[in-house]
């Protein structure tokens, strides 16, 4: 007699580094993006909802610029740009029109306070043309407030206050220089976002995969969440997958009250994308284990392929699939999002 199976799906949305709390989404970034630019789209993200925060709610404008190191008359200055620039940051940070990120390998350098050339993390011309520019291996190992407030400080110089953009060596009174004026808007900006929880400890990436499972003419489907797990500091390698870890999506049928027939994958990049490697695979397979997800469940292998590409990369087909008896489970790559993880 032919076993019948009642379909279950079951995802969570977490990242690996949340143990409770929320996070902040970026842009989705499909097929083998860098990572970084995740990051950094996250984290704009948690920018705009900041100063949205700030300019809607009286309370906490109310308490905007009330910086320990700050004078009175600091305070007021600070506050006094703050609120006139922040619908241009708004403007400039969201729709088509919004300052692009580029990422660069080689070290940015700007001119410092004596005239002479400094290393940098990031930079941008004055004025609302132009990209803001990235060094990469600056930023890879930064923590989100710490990138928070580098791209605040950079979204500063491409708005006007009154009438004209800001440097970073011009005197600005009471400010002994414009850096100093639009450092302490950029702090008051991440004392918000840590304290309303727009900005967490750590970056992440969720990759997003539209999966179908079908069973003769029934067929069902679930959009699943997958935490990345980088295996270098660079980011250039990683391993991500759907019904492996707890915070992982999980797609299945029951086939009695203790066990599932369910769906696992497991991508394995080498080195972000780039050129052929046999480290690079992916592996398939449909699974019999306990109901549930606990962490020494049994498990019996019913099916397995083993494919020799990531389909999350460039010009690579993003759709996997493994049938087993008249079960058929098939995913497509959808996307990824950067996180600022709490």
């Amino acid at each position: 007699m032919k076993k019948m199976f009642k379909f279950k799906t079951f995802f969570l949305g977490l990242s690996l580094c949340i143990s409770s709390g929320a996070f902040a989404s970026g842009t989705i970034v499909g097929n083998g993006g860098d990572p970084i630019f995740a990051f950094m789209r996250a984290t704009r993200d948690s920018m705009v909802d900041t100063v949205k925060l700030i300019v809607t709610q009286p309370a906490i404008a109310k308490e905007f610029c009330i910086l320990k190191n700050l004078s009175t008359e600091q305070i007021e200055f600070c506050r006094k740009f703050f609120f006139e620039v922040a619908p241009q940051i708004l403007r400039l940070s969201q729709g088509q029109g919004q300052i692009p990120f580029v990422l660069r390998e080689e070290p940015l350098h700007v001119l410092g306070p004596d005239g002479k050339p400094m290393i940098v993390s990031a930079r941008t011309e004055l004025g609302p043309a132009g990209a803001i520019e990235i060094h990469r291996d600056s930023v890879k190992t930064m923590a989100p407030s710490q990138v928070l407030f580098l791209i605040v400080h950079e979204f500063e110089h491409k708005v006007l206050f009154e009438g004209r953009s800001v440097t970073d060596n011009e005197v600005m009174s009471p400010f002994a220089s414009g850096r100093d004026l639009l450092d302490a808007v950029a702090s008051a900006v991440v004392a918000v976002a840590k304290k309303k929880g727009m900005v967490g400890s750590q970056f992440g990436i969720r990759d997003i995969f539209q999966c179908i499972a079908s069973s003769g003419a029934t067929q069902f489907g679930a959009q699943l969440l997958s935490s990345r797990l980088f295996q270098s500091e660079d980011l250039m390698s990683y391993e991500t997958s759907v019904g492996r870890n707890p915070t992982d999506g999980s797609i299945f049928f029951r086939e009695d009250f203790e066990t599932v027939i369910r769906l696992k994958f497991t991508i394995v990049e080498p080195n972000n994308c780039g050129e052929a490697d046999p480290r690079r695979q992916t592996i398939v397979q449909v699974l019999r284990s306990q109901a549930g997800l606990g962490k020494n469940q049994s498990e019996q292998v019913l099916s397995e392929v083993r494919l020799d590409k990531n389909p999350m990369c460039p010009q690579a087909d993003s759709s996997l699939s493994i049938s087993y008896k008249d079960l058929k489970f098939s995913c497509n790559y959808f996307g990824s999002e950067g996180t600022t993880a709490l």
